[in-house]
């Protein structure tokens, strides 16, 4: 199955989140595993600090504390003694707190001051006493932003009280005078205008009074426009004239309708409904030669069957339909019916008796006396329009005039009753301020000290202890990047110190006879190495593959690794020692095999491991001890190392041998010892503390432990002098044959560093 791109990156996200998170957990193991073994240091500066502290506690003076309460209100514009639900908004809050503490209210505070509660102002100079008192007062709002509260120390406690006395009232009394002096300045200015628009519309209204008497203006009421009788008369003329010129021009149209119907021969009976719209149905009537009496006997025929109708309809839910009452209703309409049909008969006999000839002239007659009759009824419409607009332009300026003032006088009006409320709601604010501060707590003196408090030391003492103890374990730790102690290194490091091997004086002879558990088991020297066997035989979990290694060269552990091999044997197990260090091979040396076949030399052959391993066996002076030496070198040894054969190597030891000791390269160094400890059982680590850093050490470990190999222990070698120091800082060293100056191919190796190198 294939990944995608955000899988592999979804992943590696998680990778180093993991990563991030273990290494967190390691920094934080380490630094309590370094304040666990120099919490002497913590411990000797908590005593200090607390000692300290009890000190200050009995000679400190002691300062008293008063405490005045106030609750802050802003009026709003419809509220006039609300004390209660309000709440102050941010900035109103704010600025009130920082009048309180204002100079001008310290100041006007220390004046009335007397002179025994000025006790913390005696060895002040008089012109810094409101600085230095403002210092020692505080206020501050309360969460529920309503309250401001003030605050005073002093070394007596009646002379607190009264400084935050003296501090409060004067802050109510400025808060006082300022409103009130705003509002008086306020109240004095509305009250001039007042006067002056007063005066103003005494002027305006006699000015309307003699505008209306001289134009001679009509009103209709208090609450109605004035109506002006001539501009009326000139407005109804003229819409008298326009119906006029419109009644002309509707005349006109139908007799040049009637003009064309006649000169194309068509029906003019199709023009009598438009004519009695126009000229009137009596004009109408009287030139067909009707009479008026024929239409009102119509119009009563037709009322009269529509109330039989209506009563014929009200009865038939309760009559039947050959009801007497119903069959003389019904009779009386049909009666009604033929009236009407047959004078409808006789008009249309008499309307259709009438020549096209004889209709056309007639129409047009009718029209030519209706137009004349039009157009001289305009002329005079026109005449009485043109009149009444000369009379009534020379009003206009005058009406202007009038309207002017009318609306100078409603707007003198308005402006009188607003300053009316001005003046009324300067006054109630002139006693009653926009801001309202009532004391809901006086001052009190206390008589218990707020200053030194023995909490507050106690803490502020252990708190110091910890920050000065921490801090002197950091910089020992930092300076000092040695163990000093078995038990340091097991703090350290989170692994056991399984033994302490002493300076080793060397001994003549070569291969085991250089060897202390071989040539003197007994001696007190070889007693390390049955502790370092004993440990290892009694862990519960399995041992039988062991990878010895260290952090830098020079650090024993060929020595190391020979003697346990020696102490296996001599316990009775079958021990196979395999030198693994293919780049330089101390084991090899320390016994004298160099030249001879092995590691190398099996990794590289084309037969199957089980048999040419045994081939390539060396067998010592003790019994039940072998030896698989390094072989010729290669340019490859960490992929020698890694590949399948060297798997199989240890599965054939393994077999054949009850322990299997793996002599492998500095982990640091190379990376040999980390591949190698992914396929034994653990990792036996061997440290010099007098020549090893602390964080070279560190690493160590976690190297094998990042690879997922169990460290089972460090061996403290060479301690013969636990507590000497001065080797510089440094990890960068290089791992490299004695006999060549460049590293082979593929070989892996730190930089150097200078002080790697310098010797004690």
């Amino acid at each position: 199955m294939l990944k995608t791109p955000e899988s592999n990156n979804l992943s590696s996200m998680e990778q180093s989140d993991d990563i991030s998170t273990s290494d967190m957990i390691h920094a934080g193991l380490r630094i309590w595993r370094t304040l666990s073994y120099r919490r002497y240091y913590v411990i000797a500066s908590l005593v200090v600090c607390c000692v300290l502290g009890f000190a200050y506690y009995l000679a400190a003076p002691r300062y008293y504390q008063s405490t005045a309460k106030l609750l802050i209100n802003e009026r709003k514009a419809d509220e006039l003694t609300s004390v209660g639900d309000q709440i102050a908004n941010d900035d109103l809050m704010a600025n009130q707190r920082d009048l309180v503490t204002s100079a001008i209210v310290v100041s006007n505070a220390l004046a009335n001051l007397d002179s025994e509660h000025l006790i913390d102002l005696e060895r002040v100079p008089r012109s810094d006493w409101v600085e230095d008192l403002t210092d020692r007062l505080s206020a501050s709002i309360s969460r529920k932003g309503s309250f401001v509260e003030v605050r005073y120390r002093s070394l007596d406690p009646d002379a607190a009280a009264a400084v935050v006395s003296e501090v409060v009232n004067s802050y109510l009394s400025f808060v006082d005078q300022t409103h009130k002096g705003s509002a008086g300045d306020t109240i004095e200015m509305l009250d001039g205008r007042l006067k002056q628009v007063q005066t103003d519309i005494q002027d305006k209204q006699r000015q309307l009074i003699e505008l209306r008497d001289r134009v001679g203006h009509l009103a209709l009421g208090d609450e109605k426009e004035a109506i002006d009788p001539i501009v009326q008369r000139a407005l109804s003329l003229n819409e008298s004239w326009i119906e006029a010129q419109q009644q002309r021009v509707d005349l006109e149209a139908r007799l040049a309708a009637v003009n064309s119907s006649i000169a194309r021969g068509d029906d003019m009976r199709q023009h009598l409904m438009s004519l009695e719209e126009t000229l009137g149905q009596q004009v109408l009537i009287s030139s067909l030669g009707m009479s008026s009496d024929d239409l009102s006997s119509i119009r009563e025929r037709e009322r009269e069957r529509l109330e039989a109708e209506r009563e014929m309809q009200s009865l038939s839910p309760y009559l039947g339909p050959n009801n007497p009452r119903m069959l003389e209703l019904k009779a009386r309409i049909d009666g009604i019916d033929q009236y009407l049909t047959n004078y409808r008969t006789a008009a249309g006999q008499r309307i259709a008796g009438m020549t096209g000839n004889e209709l056309g002239p007639m129409m047009q007659e009718l029209l030519r006396q209706s137009i004349a009759q039009t157009l001289e009824q305009e002329k005079q419409k026109e005449a009485a329009f043109v009149a009444a607009r000369t009379e009534a332009a020379k009003q206009s300026s005058q009406l202007v005039e009038l309207r002017t003032c009318e609306r100078d006088l409603v707007r003198l009006e308005n402006l009188h009753d607003s300053l009316i409320d001005r003046l009324d709601s300067a006054d109630i604010y002139q006693s009653q301020g926009p801001i309202q501060a009532v004391v809901v707590e006086d001052p009190l003196p206390e008589l218990k000290p707020v200053s030194p408090r023995i909490k507050t030391v106690f803490l502020m003492s252990v708190l110091s202890g910890l920050i000065v103890g921490v801090s002197l374990a950091y910089i020992q730790d930092a300076l000092d990047d040695r163990f000093n102690s078995p038990e340091e290194l097991t703090a350290q490091l989170g692994v056991p110190v399984l033994t302490l091997v002493q300076r080793l004086e060397p001994l003549v002879g070569d291969g085991l006879q250089s060897l202390h558990t071989h040539m003197c088991p007994n001696a007190s020297d070889s007693e390390a190495f049955r502790t370092l066997r004993t440990s290892l035989s009694l862990m519960t979990d399995a041992s039988e593959r062991i990878l010895v290694s260290s952090a830098e060269p020079s650090d024993g552990k060929t020595t190391v690794s020979a003697n346990l091999a020696v102490a296996f044997a001599q316990a009775g197990k079958r021990t196979l020692v395999i030198d693994a260090d293919l780049r330089r091979p101390g084991m090899t040396t320390l016994l004298g095999l160099k030249g001879q076949a092995g590691v190398a030399d099996i990794l590289t052959s084309e037969e199957p491991t089980a048999s040419i391993a045994p081939r390539h066996v060396v067998h010592t002076d003790e019994p039940r001890l072998d030896v698989i030496p390094a072989g010729l070198r290669r340019p490859n040894p960490a992929e020698l190392l890694s590949s399948q054969e060297f798997i199989e190597l240890l599965a054939w030891a393994d077999s054949q041998y009850d322990q299997v000791l793996v002599d492998c390269p500095p982990v640091l160094a190379v990376s040999d010892a980390q591949i190698v400890g992914r396929l034994v059982d653990g990792a036996i680590l061997v440290v010099r503390p007098d020549k090893n850093h602390r964080r070279l050490v560190a690493r160590a470990c976690e190297s094998f432990r990042n690879t997922g190999s169990q460290v089972l222990g460090v061996v403290a070698n060479d301690v013969s002098d636990m507590h000497g120091s001065g080797y510089g800082y440094g990890y960068g060293y290089s791992y490299h044959s004695e006999d060549e100056e460049e590293p082979l191919p593929g070989e892996a190796s730190l930089p150097h560093d200078d002080d790697s190198r310098r010797a004690a």
